[in-house]
């Protein structure tokens, strides 16, 4: 086990501003929050129970929770820098009746993809209450990372290079995906990360024309291609990285879509900058796949924004139009899936900026491993 990281703290008081001008500029004034991701961007609040009270006019916030949370809600507020008045509540009518005493009598606005329907419903009961689209306003907010999340996410993903690495070197053959995939999220675990950043994906053989296959009792034989798709999660920051790893020799088939996808790969990377389309970047992805002959087996778009939630915007794809952006976040990772035979997928994450993109994923893409077995003393 190696010693936590010490980060460099998060200060919000530039993002509850920003934030207060772009709602304002929608005529939105009382915001009520109950997305848990935007609730830690805004206050540095990462409990599993909270809402949100937002004045946009005079960018002041105030947090409700229960007795669970309240002494963590007021420490890591602080530590954020966030001005935040902490509200002990037990019911959401509790909350409801001290938000109105607040608010007299003004509509409060509530995210219409953050509650169901039935909590839309007993808010209502309470307050003059109108449904928004404000989720919309934080996914742009949160697109350009701060150097205190890029400091998360690079280590995040050095976390996931060193856990890959030490795992393929030590073998892979005659090991069952399961075995594979808990020895690597153990391993960043033991790294220092908080955890995976999402299930890691473990698929071997024909199991790797399935994009996201779950790993199963499958075991890794002579000849395989292995897709290895994980990150590891950090102080609320995740990274994302896949490589597909070569098991003694291929056949020549997989070999040639491996290059193809690697080629495919290398030209998406060197076509992001800011000011460049998403749709720019999946394009030149998938024209490499198309001229190789293997178009119909990319069946996914080539990439996503990454940062607290691992798939959040900007998204990359052939119907996205968004423009990408200095300091966000994205992967690159084009793919080809021949059903019932093998898959190819390499995706790295990679910091857009003004002139071309850094590269965050530090693990060789041609990684391959003997065709002999070694057996991690693990269960299943």
């Amino acid at each position: 086990m190696i010693k936590q990281k010490e980060f460099a703290p998060i200060d919000v008081r530039d993002r509850v501003l920003r934030t207060s001008q772009a709602l304002t500029s929608h005529n939105l004034r009382w915001i009520l929050l109950h997305d848990l991701t935007n609730i830690q961007w805004l206050t540095g609040f990462s409990g599993s129970a909270a809402t949100v009270l937002m004045d946009t006019q005079s960018a002041t916030l105030h947090l409700f929770t229960d007795g669970r949370y309240v002494e963590q809600a007021q420490q890591q507020t602080k530590d954020a820098q966030a001005v935040v008045q902490v509200h002990r509540v037990s019911t959401v009518a509790e909350r409801c009746q001290l938000i109105a005493t607040l608010v007299t009598g003004a509509t409060v606005y509530v995210g219409s993809t953050d509650v169901t329907i039935a909590l839309f419903d007993t808010i209502q009961e309470h307050l003059l209450v109108e449904a928004t689209q404000q989720h919309l306003v934080f996914a742009e907010l949160r697109r350009v990372k701060d150097a205190p999340e890029m400091e998360r996410i690079n280590h995040a993903a050095a976390i996931a290079d060193r856990a890959l690495q030490s795992v393929v070197s030590a073998g892979l053959c005659g090991l069952t995906e399961k075995q594979i995939r808990n020895e690597i999220d153990r391993t960043m675990q033991d790294l220092g990360a908080d955890g995976a950043s999402f299930d890691t994906i473990v698929a071997t053989g024909a199991n790797a024309a399935l994009p996201h296959h779950r790993p199963d009792a499958t075991v890794v034989l002579p000849g395989h291609l292995v897709v290895i798709d994980m990150g590891a999660l950090v102080d609320g920051y995740h990274s994302d990285m896949t490589r597909t790893i070569k098991v003694g020799e291929p056949s020549p088939d997989d070999l040639v879509v491996f290059d193809v996808v690697c080629r495919s790969q290398a030209a998406g990377v060197e076509a992001v900058a800011a000011g460049v389309t998403a749709l720019d970047i999946d394009s030149v992805c998938r024209s490499v796949i198309n001229e190789a002959g293997y178009g119909q087996y990319f069946t996914h778009g080539t990439g996503h924004g990454v940062g607290l939630v691992i798939h959040e915007e900007p998204f990359i794809n052939d119907r996205s139009r968004q423009v990408l952006l200095a300091g966000e976040v994205v992967t690159v990772e084009p793919g080809v899936y021949r059903g019932g035979v093998s898959g190819v997928r390499i995706e790295d994450l990679v910091e857009v900026t003004s002139n071309g993109c850094r590269i965050v994923s530090q693990t060789p893409k041609d990684l391959s491993c003997p065709p002999f077995q070694r057996t991690i003393s693990k269960t299943a």
